[in-house]
């Protein structure tokens, strides 16, 4: 066993460059010039890509402005209102600052102009400009001199701020300018508020409406109010709450009557006081002369208020709860979107965290399936986008309390922000198995209560997704997905306690909602996922003193009996990597125990089998080998300081072998990568985590102990592990780690090419310029080579090692004609595997050894075209090369006889004529297997001159003269003519004759 400790990450340059040819004289200028450029040029150093092969902070949910107010401990989030351009507004009740803003949908918050104030109400202009009210002010914003935001107030309205007077709601529209109408109410029995309007330009002075004795709880402007003049209110005297009117100059309810809330609908008005609030809300295309139809919600305690569509004068009880046997509900916020007839209405209820919605202009009302969490006064909102994407909020207040969204008019919620709780521990974590795909993970916290939170954006922003405020849920214990898990199988599986029972939740659509839970047969201490249904889950039996374990094939519907693996608590269970063909399990309990089965988990047996003694102590973590077909290899650790790492072979050893012990380390997760790589936390304070490439190396493994990133003091606990990323929980900190390991791939040889030739320069009979290249590696910072006259390198010869920051080096004088092996790996800033071993050899012989000319001797002249070439012997030498050209520089030779054209023998004749009366030069080199001896010295030849044509013969004697012609010959030659022409023509006639003939018998 060897142990590294890892080091920081250093700054440097690197100047060297690969020279790697074949040593040809010609070439040496060549040569002169590239070292030039070496020493003018630069290689790129090895630098290391941030947050790799380093543990870093993974963004999770954070408090604060850091955190965006992601999350809000010790908030309540009130008066949600939300812009026309769907930027968000609310009211943090206790937090420093109390005015926030989102533009991003609820997923970021800031505060805004640094309000300290306690907020009753939000309104925002048609400018888009925000405007707030406490219960004794009106605030709008401007900038200060260094151009922050800042609120001013306007003058207080009916002397609200002083004897028992309180603004309870208020409005803004514009006509030449912004126009605020507030409404008050008086604390004090018997005494009333009113409503009042303010236009901000002039008179700068609250004009009372007198709309008499009443306390005012809501108060809204037309959305026509520049064409109707139209401002409604809802009032109470104290004993009924009515909906009141005024247009213009006329007075409250003079043009159509007020309409008196009736809680039960039966035609004779059941008196009901709103007492906490009330909401006014306005249909798509609201137009007071056509259809002054419009929606109040009021909070009247008691679980006396709803939901009430208003008709000119007429009131009617929608009965939002009627479906769930509820007479009457308080709401606390209205939303709407539509016309009224086919209106969508999102009502919050005031006493819980239940959301109903409406699709129909509230004829009929659902409730929410997994509701906000809070305890209470539930502010909703709706997209501008609704229609096409579903998307509504909620504001809540009480424990837990947050800011929510959902996707599904309000069937499911999710929270995103401004969420009332802490994270004081990561209790789990199930990040996708294709993470470097889909950047999928599950996290699983505990704060006071637990949530679940799912991130689809590797952290960038999470939501909860589950809490265990919920009713049904009392804790959430563990996260895991199923291997299988993809984008087009989202399956998710919870663990915890429910209703005082052992359950198990599974989800199908990616966490955003859970099945019914499935009871468990006794309390989930630890369990192994393995495909969509099936599970296996690790149980104590108490009062038998039995560790079990249990199978479920349906996802806890129904359980096997369980098998009994000890007498403690089981502390972790793992699958083998090919469990659907070996069914094998492994176990380790809570006192040093580990069981294996290699029945499906019908019947466990410890390792070793014949063991009397635990082989560990305490909690006992287990993994198996990815290679574990082959090798029946696996591991076991302790959380018990200076136990360390154990390994163990089924079937071949019969004890624990030791392959790991940090000083003091308490291991307390152990997990190896599909490529064999093995980590391991330790949560001793600075242990770090160890790590080790070749865990089943039989003469003691390498270990690294990986600190790099890690805070003084950090406890790393919890490791998970997806591709080549990690994840681990600091406990010192609560904070979620992280560390991208990109060094467990060999490191890629590029030059020389593996098994080269004839490699470097003969200098003084050594071999000199030979250089080694390799591809750099995503996040190392130093390389090690190594050199080696064989594959073994278990005794690397002095000055055959290096460890240079960039990705070549320069190797030192090699000796002649021989042959070479090397490799590479990452040493810094932690180990990588080595690469393949590559091998090349160099140069053969030196200069003193390369073969002699012999013939044509230097500068012969009149050599024939067809020479014969003669050189001395090279001892050794299987083959020589010839070149011959009439090119003093040898290119473009006219004799190639290299590679498989090679001379066997030291002469040879030529056997391509070469040009007359031309200068040759030429030269040989011996080879000798894959080597090479220098070229001998060039030599040159001339040939001879093209031979002179012969003299031409003597002439021919002249002919003997010729016998003469008679003189009668001319004469009968021309009666030959005409006898030759008679014949043709009586042979044409003949012809004619038989084809007419011919034609005469056809027609017959």
């Amino acid at each position: 066993m060897a142990r590294i400790k890892s080091t920081p990450l250093h700054n440097y340059k690197n100047n060297s460059y690969l020279i790697s040819f074949e040593s040809f004289p010609f070439k040496k200028i060549a040569l002169g010039v590239i070292l030039l450029l070496s020493l003018l040029g630069s290689i790129s150093p090895a630098v290391a890509t941030p947050d790799e092969v380093k543990w870093s902070r993974f963004d999770i949910p954070l408090d604060g402005k850091p955190g965006n107010w992601v999350l809000a401990d010790g908030s309540d989030v009130q008066h949600l209102t939300m812009a026309s351009d769907g930027t968000l507004y609310a009211y943090g009740k206790g937090l420093t600052y109390t005015l926030y803003e989102s533009a991003d949908g609820g997923y970021s918050w800031s505060a805004m102009g640094k309000v300290t104030d306690a907020i009753v109400d939000i309104a925002i202009a048609p400018d888009g400009v925000v405007y707030y009210a406490t219960s004794s002010a009106i605030y709008k914003p401007t900038h200060d001199e260094s151009g922050d935001i800042k609120f001013i107030s306007l003058p207080s309205p009916g002397g609200a701020g002083s004897n028992g007077v309180e603004i309870t709601s208020f409005d803004i529209t514009r006509l030449n300018n912004n126009v605020i109408v507030a409404g008050t109410r008086d604390t004090d029995i018997g005494e009333y508020g009113g409503v009042y309007v303010l236009d901000e330009i002039a008179p700068f002075t609250w004009t009372d409406t007198n709309i008499g004795n009443y306390d005012v709880y809501a108060v809204a402007f037309s959305p026509n109010f520049p064409g109707d003049r139209q401002l409604v209110a809802v009032v109470t005297d104290e004993t009924d709450t009515f909906v009141t009117t005024k247009f213009g100059s006329a007075g409250w309810g003079a043009t159509t009557g007020d309409a008196r809330l009736d809680k039960d609908n039966s035609g004779v008005p059941t008196p009901v006081a709103v007492a906490n609030s009330a909401t006014i809300a306005f249909p798509d295309g609201y137009d007071s002369e056509i259809v002054a139809s419009y929606f109040v919600a009021i909070d009247a305690g008691g679980d006396n208020g709803d939901v009430y569509k208003i008709v000119n004068s007429v009131a009617t009880d929608l009965n939002i709860g009627s479906g769930y046997n509820l007479s009457n509900v308080d709401v606390t916020g209205l939303a709407i979107t539509g016309n009224a007839a086919r209106a969508n209405l999102l009502a919050g209820a005031a006493t819980s965290t239940e959301v109903y919605f409406s699709p129909d202009g509230g004829r009929n009302w659902t409730r929410s399936t997994k509701p906000p969490t809070g305890q209470g006064n539930t502010y909703v909102a709706m997209a501008p986008d609704f229609a096409d994407s579903g998307r509504v909020y909620a504001a809540t207040t009480g424990t837990e309390s947050a800011f929510s969204i959902s996707q599904d008019s309000g069937v499911n919620w999710n929270q995103a922000g401004l969420i009332d709780t802490d994270i004081i521990d990561i209790l789990d974590l199930a990040p996708s198995p294709s993470y470097s795909e889909d950047n999928t993970l599950f996290m699983l916290t505990w704060g006071g209560e637990h949530s679940l939170w799912r991130s689809l954006n590797g952290g960038a922003g999470w939501e909860r997704i589950l809490s265990s405020t919920l009713a049904s849920v009392d804790e959430i214990d563990r996260v895991e997905l199923p291997p299988q898990y993809s984008h087009t199988n989202q399956i998710v599986f919870i663990a915890g306690t429910g209703n005082g029972n052992p359950v198990i939740w599974k989800s199908t659509d990616n966490g955003q909602t859970f099945a019914s839970p499935q009871v468990a047969p006794l309390l989930i201490e630890t369990w192994a996922v393995v495909n969509d249904t099936t599970l296996f889950i690790g149980c104590q039996d108490a009062v038998n003193n039995h560790g079990l374990v249990y199978r479920t094939t349906d996802s806890g519907l129904t359980y096997s009996k369980g098998a009994i693996a000890g007498s403690h608590s089981l502390n972790s269970i793992v699958l083998s990597p090919n469990y659907d063909e070996d069914e094998t399990i492994l176990v380790g309990n809570t006192n040093g125990w580990v069981y294996w089965s290699n029945d499906n988990g019908t019947s466990f047996e410890p390792l070793p089998p014949d063991a009397s003694t635990p082989p560990l102590t305490d909690l006992v973590i287990v993994a198996f080998d990815p290679g574990y077909s082959r090798n029946n290899t696996v591991y076991a650790a302790s959380n018990t300081a200076d136990e360390g790492i154990y390994r163990f072979n089924i079937g071949t050893r019969t004890s624990w072998e030791k392959i790991d012990s940090p000083t003091g380390g308490m291991v307390s997760q152990l997990i190896l990568s599909p490529d064999g790589t093995l980590y391991a936390t330790n949560s001793k304070a600075d242990g770090g985590m160890e790590r080790c490439l070749n865990p089943t190396y039989p003469l003691g493994p390498t270990f690294e102990t990986v600190t790099r990133g890690l805070d003084d003091g950090a406890q790393l606990t919890k490791l998970w592990l997806a591709d080549n990323t990690l994840w681990a929980a600091d406990a010192a900190t609560s904070w979620l780690m992280t560390y991208t390991d990109s060094l467990t791939l060999p490191v890629t040889l590029t030059s020389p090419p593996d098994k080269a030739s004839g490699m470097g320069t003969i200098i003084n009979y050594t071999i000199s310029n030979v250089s080694l290249d390799w591809e750099t590696l995503r996040g190392a910072t130093e390389y090690q080579w190594q050199l080696d006259y064989d594959t073994d390198f278990s005794t690397v010869p002095t000055g055959f090692e290096g460890n240079p920051r960039a990705s070549t080096t320069r190797l030192p004088v090699l000796e002649p004609d021989t042959t070479y092996y090397w490799r590479v790996r990452a040493s810094e800033p932690v180990l990588s595997p080595w690469s393949a071993k590559w091998s090349f050899t160099t140069s053969f012989g030196t200069e003193a050894i390369a073969p002699e000319l012999v013939s044509p001797e230097a500068g012969a002249r009149g050599m024939p075209i067809k020479p014969v070439f003669q050189w001395s012997a090279v001892a050794g030498a299987d083959s020589y090369e010839l070149l011959v050209s009439a090119d003093a520089s040898l290119a473009n030779p006219s004799i190639l006889k290299t590679g498989a054209y090679a001379l066997p023998t030291t002469a040879w004749q030529c056997n391509t004529p070469l040009n007359y009366d031309t200068t040759y030069y030429w030269k040989v080199r011996a080879i000798s297997g894959d080597s090479y001896s220098a070229w001998s010295a060039v030599g040159a030849f001339t040939t001879e001159l093209q031979p002179q044509p012969e003299s031409p013969p003597p002439p021919s004697p002249l002919p003997p003269p010729q016998p003469t012609t008679p003189d009668w010959m001319p004469w009968l030659m021309p009666l030959g003519g005409i006898f030759l022409l008679a014949f043709f023509l009586v042979m044409m006639m003949m012809l004619i004759t038989m084809i007419i003939l011919t034609i005469k018998v056809l027609k017959l």
